[in-house]
């Protein structure tokens, strides 16, 4: 299962509106075409001139445990917020 954040613009009462909805498929979106099913689905509940903005495949929370996802961390995400980061010992370039 696959686990989408899907944007759409729709005609609301007032005007143009903006919303978002979480979508669980069974198979992997490539193209705005394949969330056909979407559409018509946004349209029965009542959403008028649906149009999808963009989609966007949620992470797999379990390849975080995976040791060779990164496996050089950035060191000053461990540092204390509000400090300036290290200074680089080649000078400044531009």
């Amino acid at each position: 299962m696959h686990r989408y954040y899907v944007s759409f613009s729709y005609q609301a009462p007032s005007g143009f509106a903006v919303a978002s909805v979480d979508v669980t498929a069974r198979q992997r979106f490539a193209t705005v075409n394949d969330l056909a099913p979407v559409t018509a689905d946004l349209t029965g509940r009542g959403y008028r001139n649906v149009t999808i903005l963009a989609f966007s495949l949620y992470a797999n929370p379990t390849r975080d445990n995976d040791t060779h996802r990164n496996p050089n961390p950035n060191r000053d995400t461990r540092r204390a917020p509000h400090t300036s980061p290290r200074p680089n010992p080649r000078g400044r370039r531009s």
